[in-house]
């Protein structure tokens, strides 16, 4: 009978509907704060540190905290000009010399921490050699990932020169340097570009109307990208989406830009032709620029050259089954492309990849790569930030105290 005691039981019993929504979305809420704990746990972090910036396109948000583990492993602080650094104050203090150091993802360099970059290093150097004297060594950092010469000079024209620098240190790598200078050939146009008229530079400035530089900058998209820094499982689910992304892009592109760890292989060609040659010219004309802005600012201008991977790789072996296979005749064409400007301006270039290649192959060492990525490959490690600084700090040492001439 539908009304005995035993079926008015199991009706008590059953859960109502609502009962059954709340405890089901209670479990998937606790399926997704386990997910966050554990990836917490593992050290998956993913985050979206840039924001857009009206002179260079884009820039590290101010205040900005998180750790990097997509290669190396570091926990990331930005300062509060938006930049990966200690605090500095603009008005340069009494009896100090500062260094303001331009370049891209290597000296941003979160791959490692804060201590162990090559512009800490070069601190640490010339204080310890007292270059200076009794004045105090000021390295600021100003790199940001992805910039190329051109945002650099933009960096150096409205983000450096408040700091009132003494030696403006410029970092090159010639495998995607050149190719972000050219609008024609860098895929991300949401960026200042130069062009030469008349052997002048002129500055293009219309990524400031590109829908995607506006809406970077919106309301919507900043509340999600500081949702996704707030949660390590939505940052997972975002880089899977770019990594989907990146692969169909690569798929997409043509087989004459191959798209390798170290950059483009027509950067590092001895006489290039079309867009390269293009590109080139910019680039030059680029670095002659910062070199006649430092002088009218009272500042020294030097350049590092980065060393691409495939330089300095501990097995000369692997370096020319690389070099064939990138089709790379002259692995530094590109370095004397550089130096050549610094003989005829007069100011210093120092390529790193000779030392350190010597280095690599006596100690059949990795400077580029990390245990969690592959060795060998992508940015420098702690060992290869420690041989570049102590590189970079003895250069500036001679030149200062008057071995080199500029």
């Amino acid at each position: 009978m539908n009304g005995s005691p035993a079926n008015a039981a199991r009706s008590r019993r059953k859960p109502s509907l609502a009962l059954r929504v709340l405890l089901l979305l209670c479990g998937g809420l606790a399926g997704l704060l386990l997910a966050e704990l554990l990836l917490r746990v593992v050290g998956v972090s993913y985050p979206l540190p840039y924001e857009p910036d009206r002179f260079c396109g884009s820039r590290l948000h101010p205040g900005f905290t998180a750790w990097f583990t997509k290669e190396g492993r570091a926990l990331v602080h930005i300062n509060s000009a938006g930049f990966r650094d200690v605090e500095h104050t603009v008005p340069k203090p009494p009896h100090t010399v500062r260094i303001a150091v331009l370049g891209d993802s290597f000296a941003e360099a979160m791959q490692v921490p804060l201590d162990r970059t090559f512009w800490s290093v070069l601190e640490r150097e010339l204080s310890l050699k007292k270059t200076f004297g009794t004045d105090r060594v000021e390295v600021l950092n100003f790199g940001v990932s992805g910039y190329g010469t051109a945002q650099e000079l933009q960096a150096l024209r409205n983000h450096v020169w408040p700091y009132s620098p003494d030696i403006v240190l410029l970092t090159f790598l010639a495998g995607n340097d050149v190719r972000n200078n050219s609008r024609e050939l860098e895929p991300d146009k949401v960026r200042p570009f130069f062009t030469l008229r008349d052997g002048q530079l002129v500055l293009d400035s219309s990524f400031l109307e590109d829908p995607e530089f506006r809406k970077a900058g919106g309301t919507w998209t900043r509340n999600k990208v500081a949702a996704i820094n707030a949660s390590r499982l939505l940052q997972l689910v975002n880089e899977w989406k770019n990594r989907a992304s990146a692969s169909s892009a690569d798929a997409s592109r043509s087989a004459s830009r191959a798209h390798t760890s170290s950059g483009e292989p027509d950067a590092f060609q001895e006489h290039p032709t079309g867009a390269w040659l293009a590109a080139w010219q910019v680039t030059e004309r680029l670095v002659s620029q910062m070199h006649k802005e430092c002088d009218e600012h009272g500042a020294r201008f030097c350049v590092a050259i980065v060393t691409e991977d495939f330089q300095v790789h501990p097995d000369p072996s692997e370096r020319q089954r690389i070099m064939a296979e990138r089709k790379i005749t002259d692995p530094h064409a590109a370095d004397r492309r550089i130096e050549a400007i610094g003989r005829r301006e007069g100011f210093s270039v120092i390529r790193l990849s000779d030392t350190i290649c010597q280095y690599a192959n006596a100690n059949h060492a990795f400077v580029h790569g990390f245990s969690n990525t592959r060795w060998g490959t992508g940015h420098w490690n702690e060992l290869g930030h420690r041989l570049a600084g102590e590189r970079i700090a003895g250069e500036i040492d001679q030149f200062v105290r008057g071995g080199k001439n500029q």
